[in-house]
This record gives structure tokens, sequence and C-alpha cells, in this order.
């Protein structure tokens, strides 16, 4: 896969006109609250599959992939991903690399659509006894918005789906064209708190024996006792399942990867992810999240070092500046394969500033202004 070279949003969420160009293979993402960090990041991972209404799911913030009667609904997750202040429903943008240009379009139509009582409730996924349906359940119409969605690549459908208000569970109606549809890349992200979720991509770094030897010199950082690392199966209930455990010097048994703190999972996550992300993309959002100071430069520089050697082109986003700095610093001879793009709002519109890794270190140390 080729390197991402440039990104033009026209509109996605928030963001309205924003390009980044002249991307490197390193790239650090900062600026203010709400300047829409993540939302690029969410641009560059929906380029995985751009065609595929299962990519854009994946892309809905977690707190809308569940129900309604436990969050908030598929529809209003996708609205979500329109510019709230326009009347137009699109998300619109482009993606160059080195051998293409691409143009992704996210449209949809607002409509509507009369439901009995009885098909309202099946579409919400609720289900009901019989005699619940008789003495609750009434013939009398009511009118549902829905959305009609489109992808299109390149001005061409690759899809096409329907969502309703209040759809509990999502149940796609597509419309696929084969001829339109876009190849899937290899693009890894990682949520700020992924780690809590026992996300992990171990196993091509146990079968790599020098990334494994590297991978638990830095995680002595964390426990300095640490041996190994393996893949234990408890098949004693009867379940072919898995999990890693860590044997230390300090302790009969190997204990479980879940057992230890934040800090410790969130480094295996993020040294499994490059190693997943070979010949890629990796997005790291808010990547220094759970790692104590202390450990960032051994962290930090085994990334740098091996996103280089395996082909991996990374983007970052940081409030920190501590950990910005210490991305910058851990590796100088990456210096010149890093960029610092600072994102901030004009108006409506999202502007962007690039700074080398030099020019960057520069602004912190001598002139004492802060990347941010």
């Amino acid at each position: 896969m080729d390197f991402i070279s440039g990104v033009y949003i026209r509109s996605f969420r928030g963001i309205k006109s924003l390009k980044l160009e002249n991307l490197a293979q390193i790239n650090i993402l900062t600026g203010d609250n709400n300047c829409g960090k993540t939302s690029v990041l969410e641009v560059l991972r929906s380029f995985e599959e751009p065609g595929s209404f299962r990519t854009w799911r994946s892309m809905i913030r977690k707190e809308t992939r569940y129900t309604i009667g436990w969050g908030i609904s598929y529809y209003e997750g996708f609205y979500d991903l329109f510019d709230i202040n326009s009347s137009e429903k699109a998300v619109d943008y482009i993606i160059e690399t080195g051998s293409e240009r691409v143009n992704i379009q996210l449209t949809a139509v607002e409509t509507e659509e009369e439901f009995t009582e009885e098909e309202y409730s099946q579409l919400q996924g609720l289900s009901a006894s019989k005699e619940y349906k008789e003495e609750n359940l009434t013939e009398n119409l009511q009118i549902v918005p829905k959305l009609e969605m489109k992808i299109k690549i390149n001005g061409k459908v690759a899809e096409q789906d329907v969502l309703y208000e209040g759809q509990r569970r999502y149940m796609p109606v597509r419309k696929k064209d084969s001829e339109n549809y876009s190849e899937r890349r290899n693009i890894v992200y990682i949520a700020p708190f992924s780690h809590t979720d026992s996300i992990i991509f171990l196993d091509q770094v146990l079968n790599n024996p020098e990334l494994y030897e590297e991978m638990l010199t830095v995680l002595r950082e964390f426990d300095d006792n640490i041996v190994s690392i393996n893949y234990s199966i408890d098949d004693s209930r009867g379940a072919a399942r898995g999990v890693y455990k860590i044997l230390t010097k300090s302790l009969e048994k190997a204990l479980p990867l879940n057992m230890y703190g934040d800090g410790m999972k969130k480094a295996v996550l993020l040294m499994s992810a490059v190693i997943r992300a070979k010949n890629g993309v990796l997005l790291l959002d808010e990547f220094e999240t759970a790692i104590h100071t202390s450990a960032m430069d051994k962290v930090f520089k085994w990334i740098l070092e091996n996103c280089m050697k395996l082909n991996v082109q990374v983007f970052l986003t940081s409030h920190s500046k501590e950990a910005i700095d210490k991305m910058l610093k851990c590796a100088p001879d990456i210096r010149k394969d890093m960029a610092v793009y600072t994102l901030y709002k004009e108006g409506a519109e999202t502007s962007v500033r690039r700074l080398s890794a030099e020019k960057a270190i520069e602004v912190q140390d001598e002139m004492g202004l802060e990347l941010r």
C-alpha cells in the first residue's frame, strides 16, 4: 500500500475545507479540544474500505453503536457524521496516495415511511409475546423518518443502504455495485482506551523472535522481572480460548496480561498494533494515554523504529505537550520522516499549520511556544 500523501476534507462532522498536504511517514496531529483531530483519524480509517457500509458503521463512536435502550440509535450515529449546521447531508473528502486520488462521498436524503405499530416494533428489534401484541399493538400507522444513503467512490455509486429513526439493530438493506466496490487496505485504528477492551495483536509478535525480544526489553520498563509472554490455552472447561500470560522472576506462576496495569496493557497493544499494520497505516488516537512518562521514551522509540522497519505510515493525535516532545526527540535519526500538524478553527473552517520535526522542536525549546 502506498503512503497517503494528502487529505482534503470538504465536509465531515464539524470539519469544513481542511487540507493536510505533504504528509510524512510519521504524522503528529495536535490542537485544541474539538478542533477535529479524531475526525481526521476517522476519515483515514474509512479509507480501509470506503465503499462498504461495514467500514462506516465501525466509525460510529462507541456510545452510538448500541441499541436505543442503551444509547443512541444507528440512525442518530450516522446522522452525526454530517455537518449539523448544513441542510445537505453529505460527507465529502479526497485522499491521495502516490498512485491514486480517491474521492469518497457519503450522502443521505431524509424521507419518511409508514409502519404499523407491530412493524415498527420489529424494526426496532423488539420481541413481544403473542398476547402482548394482541393487547397492546394496534394497526395504527406511524410515520417514521429514514435516511436513504449512498456511498460514491470517484462519482460512482458503490453501495446503498437505508436506516430508520429508532432502529435498534443494524439490519442492512444494502445494494452493492461490485464493479465500483473498493479494495480493502490494511489500516489499524487504536482508540485512547482500546487497551481496556482486551484488544491485542500479539500473535504476530510471538512469531517474530527479534521483535519479541525487543518488546520484552521495553516492557521491563514496567516490570524488570519479566521473563516471557506466552499464549496459554485452558481447555479444562471445554473451551479452546486462550489468554496471554506474563511470566516473571518474582512469581511462581504466569499471570494473565489483563491483571497488569493499564500502562503495561497499553504498551503491549501499541507495539503489537505496529506489527499488525505492516505495509499499511497505523492510527493512534491520544497515543500517550495510560503510558507513564518514565516509560515513554523507550515505548515511543520502539514504535517509531519499527514503523520505519515495517513500512508503516503513522498518524498520532495528542493533547500532551510532554508526550509530543518525547515522541519528537526519542529517535533523532527518524526526525526527517516526521511532521507535526496543528489544527485550529477559523470561523466555520478548520485550518492547519505544518512543521517539520526539527522546526517543531525549535518552536517548543527555543521560542517557548506550544505546538497546540
